[in-house]
């Protein structure tokens, strides 16, 4: 079997097919036309290389294209919500169904999921800018964290047409059809992520080596005294979400909603960070 031959099969037995296959050997036998005595290297080696730097590349992009897509969807989100002539999600006005309240619940909680999770795809992609090749463990992480932001994201325009259709007879249709464009675009967006998703799950580095944690992210601004402590780091912040939320609730003259809500808030980043940090490469059970 000849060497191009040898480099197709490791080539697909990689998962590198297609185009993107064919061009790989056109190089080959570019550098083989030029010098046919050539020593290239082991078929399996390069095929193994090719793999992890694509698959790492594809990684970062995936993280990339979800946060730019993230930032415009929350953009238009934002929008739709303060430009509502009250509080859609304050409560809900009588003779609504039960839609209502779980679009509600629903845009209350995923808008939140998604920033945090696209925030910290981006940051772990932006910390391995350099790096050739990350360890699968760490490109799977990061492609975790784009995919759940980008599904958050999803799940956030649907609550908010779910919303504008369930508040159209008490509110303004300007709103409603406001409402109703926001969320289409911002969807559109959020789904044009999806060809870089599943590039980078198609193609994933194969190289050894750990995932990381939170404090591969974000480490180098924390005291020392944190590192390797990401619970306590954790009850940290939901602590500052509380009194952040008490205070401004005391300073527009509703302290007491506003420390329930701050209550509640900090909770649910507990809660998130118990059911999802695992899954989200912030902490595992056997530590660094």
């Amino acid at each position: 079997m000849s060497y191009r031959e040898n480099l197709h099969r490791e080539l697909t037995d990689v998962g590198i097919t297609g185009r993107l296959r064919a061009r790989i050997l056109e190089e080959i036998d570019d550098h083989l036309q030029c010098a046919p005595d050539a020593d290239l290297g082991d078929p399996q080696l390069i095929a193994r290389r090719f793999a992890d730097e694509l698959g790492t590349t594809r990684a970062r992009r995936a993280a990339l294209t979800a946060f730019a897509a993230l930032a415009l969807a929350g953009l238009l989100f934002a929008v739709a919500f303060l430009s509502s002539p009250q509080p859609v999600f304050a409560g809900s006005p009588a003779g609504v169904r039960w839609t209502f309240r779980l679009a509600g619940a629903v845009g209350a909680i995923a808008p939140q999921v998604a920033f945090v999770a696209g925030v910290l795809a981006v940051l772990r992609a932006l910390r391995r800018r350099t790096t050739t090749i990350v360890a699968a463990a760490e490109a799977r992480v990061i492609l975790r964290r784009a995919t759940v932001g980008v599904t958050m994201g999803v799940a956030s325009m649907v609550s908010l047409v779910a919303l504008a259709l369930e508040l159209h007879p008490y509110l303004a249709g300007w709103w409603v059809t406001l409402t109703l464009v926001c969320a289409g675009v911002g969807g559109l967006a959020l789904l044009a992520t999806v060809p870089a998703l599943l590039a980078a799950r198609r193609l994933p580095s194969r190289a050894e080596g750990p995932a990381g944690d939170m404090f591969d992210d974000i480490g180098a601004w924390l005291p020392q005294g944190l590192e390797g402590r990401p619970w306590r780091l954790a009850l940290i912040v939901a602590a500052g979400i509380f009194v952040l939320m008490s205070a401004a609730g005391w300073m527009a003259s509703d302290g007491y909603d506003g420390m329930l809500r701050g209550l509640a808030d900090g909770l649910l980043c507990l809660l998130g960070f118990a059911t999802l940090g695992r899954y989200l490469g912030l902490w595992s059970p056997v530590g660094r």
